[in-house]
């Protein structure tokens, strides 16, 4: 007989209840990457999540070319699917639509164009011990290919969350794994919108000591950037501007902040070979992870 290891509850959970985790990606006029790219990432989750445990749900921005064609094309290839549609073009409110119409315990935020693939096998191998995974692009600039003033207005945007939030992290606006249920009560009270909308959520999170953690992904551009540079500056000024006035109403943070790091080196270490995922033994840091909140959880 062949020896079995133990029974993901989880997992069998799912199978008769439905898919565990919601794919939500936000879409405006992707027509010339959309369906190659959605083939790349659903093959990571039908090996790493299971067929039919998992499901997208796709944002549709007010598109204006043949995008939402595409879109009908992905519900028919990866049902349980569903498509949903944001009329004022707004990268928050989209992504906000779509993580309210999730029904799974977990959310995976990404672009269409910004995803990783390791970064999500090894948060989906952890994802009983954080309650919020946040991609950054700024946390290894060896692997970062971003155009010079897209680092400088990263580097503002981060810089002003540091003076005026004391933020201790390096990034807001990469792809997540969210823990619905356990953030459901700081998802309802995220009232931002277009790019604030990702940063409120992760502030919120640290400020309520839930666990977070951040890892390295590689970045290049993929396609001519849509607006110009002080558009965008305009843009999260105003956006930040209203951040600081809803904080302003928040009481401070008093409880621990609990957010780890991890090396690229130590994120491929744990999910290459994809086929091996599931066999690899976590390394000290993340099991000195689970203890810590195992015991922060129980008082001991």
């Amino acid at each position: 007989m062949t020896e079995q290891g133990p029974i993901d509850l989880r997992s069998v959970r799912s199978a008769a209840e439905g898919a565990e985790l919601a794919v939500v990606i936000p879409i405006r006029n992707e027509e010339a990457i959309l369906w190659d790219n959605i083939e790349k990432v659903a093959t990571c989750f039908d090996e790493t999540v299971g067929r039919g445990r998992w499901k997208f749900l796709l944002v549709d921005n007010n598109s204006t070319d043949s995008t939402p064609a595409i879109i009908d094309r992905v519900l028919e290839a990866y049902p349980p699917s569903r498509k949903l549609f944001v009329a004022e073009p707004n990268y928050g409110k989209a992504v906000r639509a779509g993580i309210e119409a999730a029904d799974t315990d977990w959310i995976h935020v990404i672009d269409v164009e910004q995803w990783d693939l390791p970064f999500f096998r090894w948060s989906w191998l952890y994802r009983d011990r954080y309650d919020l995974f946040v991609a950054s692009k700024r946390a290894d600039p060896a692997i970062c290919q971003q155009p010079i003033y897209r680092r400088f207005l990263s580097w503002g945007l981060n810089s002003l969350l540091q003076l005026f939030f004391a933020f201790p992290g390096s990034e807001t606006h990469g792809p997540k794994l969210i823990n619905r249920v356990a953030l459901e009560t700081i998802l309802a009270k995220c009232v931002l919108d277009r790019g604030q909308y990702d940063t409120e959520i992760v502030l919120r999170t640290i400020r309520d000591s839930k666990w977070v953690v951040e890892l390295p992904v590689p970045y290049a551009e993929v396609r001519p950037t849509r607006s110009f540079m002080l558009k965008k500056i305009f843009f999260n000024l105003r956006a930040f501007n209203r951040l600081r006035k809803v904080f302003k109403q928040e009481p401070p943070q008093t409880g621990p902040v609990r957010l780890h790091r991890f090396c690229r080196e130590d994120v491929l270490a744990q999910v290459a070979p994809p086929d091996a995922v599931e066999a690899s033994e976590p390394q000290t840091d993340a099991g000195t992870a689970s203890e810590e909140r195992r015991r922060a959880d129980t008082g001991s």
